[in-house]
C-alpha cells in the first residue's frame, strides 16, 4: 500500500491544540528547572574566593549558549508532536467524517493510512456501515411492499387505514 502523505499539519485544532499547549507547559517547566539547576549547582561548587553572587553571574553567563540551544530546537520538538499527534488525530478524525455520510446515508468505506494508530477501527467501522446498508435496503423492500400492498388493497375497493 502506498503512503499518502498528509496535506495539513493540523487535523483537530481543539486537541492538538491543547496538546502543545501541555508540551509548552512542561517544557518550559523542565527548562528552568535544569537552568536553575545547573547554574546553582555550578555556582556552589565554584571557586570559594568568589562571593556566591558573583559566582551566579558568571555561571548564567556560561549557561546562555546552552539555553539558546535549548530554545533553538523547540519549535522543531513542537513541530514532531503535531506531526506525531495526526497518527491519532487523524483517524478519529476522518471516522467523525465517515460517521457523519454514514448517518446521512452514505456508507463509504473508512480506510487509514498505514503508520495510523486504532487501524482496527476502520474496519470495525465497516462492519457496521455494511450492516447499516443491509438494514436499510431491508428497510427500502419492506417499505415497496407496503406500498404494493396498499396499491392491491385500494384496486381490490378495500381502503387501509394508515
Amino acid at each position: 500500500m502506498a503512503r499518502v502523505q498528509r496535506k495539513q499539519n493540523f487535523v483537530d485544532k481543539h486537541v492538538q491544540g491543547a496538546l502543545l499547549r501541555r508540551i509548552f507547559i512542561h517544557w518550559l517547566i523542565f527548562f528552568v528547572v535544569v537552568t536553575m539547576s545547573v547554574v546553582m549547582l555550578q555556582a556552589m561548587l565554584g571557586d570559594p574566593a568568589y562571593s556566591l553572587a558573583s559566582r551566579l553571574k558568571n555561571e548564567m553567563g556560561e549557561f546562555i549558549f546552552m539555553g539558546v540551544i535549548l530554545l533553538a530546537l523547540f519549535p522543531a520538538f513542537m513541530l514532531d508532536t503535531i506531526r506525531f499527534s495526526n497518527r491519532f488525530v487523524g483517524p478519529i478524525a476522518r471516522l467523525r467524517r465517515h460517521l457523519r455520510q454514514l448517518g446521512s446515508g452514505d456508507t463509504d468505506r473508512c480506510q487509514f493510512r498505514e503508520n495510523d494508530y486504532w487501524a482496527e477501527m476502520a474496519g470495525e467501522f465497516n462492519e457496521v456501515a455494511t450492516l447499516v446498508e443491509k438494514q436499510r435496503e431491508d428497510i427500502e423492500s419492506r417499505d415497496a411492499e407496503i406500498d404494493r400492498l396498499k396499491a392491491a388493497l385500494s384496486t381490490a375497493g378495500i381502503t387501509s387505514r394508515s
